[in-house]
């Protein structure tokens, strides 16, 4: 907070009005506020479908399925939700029994959920 970064994208198509091909456009961000966001108990319930109190792979697999078809996005190959399963399951199942505890659940070490 009390601090600001530039960024510059590069866009190729217009928004907002006419860009030439390959423009940069620069846009100032100052953050305001920062926050926990949705990942809590509620998220770990959500993922949880048989509410026995631990995320297996195929429950991790289904909620990225349906997050991402939510969002607007067309389905994926298999091997597309694998890699964010096996990412997820690397940083949060420290016991490495295949199972992701609400303790293991550390809502700060990932962002995929």
């Amino acid at each position: 907070m009390g601090c600001s970064k530039t960024f510059a994208c590069l866009f190729q198509m217009p928004s907002g009005g006419p860009v030439p091909p390959n423009a940069t456009l620069v846009f100032e961000v100052e953050v305001y506020s920062v926050s926990k966001g949705p990942r809590s108990l509620e998220s770990f319930r959500d993922i949880d479908l048989d509410d026995d109190k631990v995320l297996t792979r195929d429950e991790v697999t289904f909620y990225f399925k349906v997050e991402f078809e939510r969002d607007g996005s067309k389905p994926r190959e298999d091997s597309f939700y694998e890699k964010m399963v096996n990412d997820v399951f690397q940083k949060s199942d420290h016991d490495r029994d295949g199972l992701i505890t609400y303790k293991e659940y550390n809502v700060y070490e990932h962002d995929e959920l």
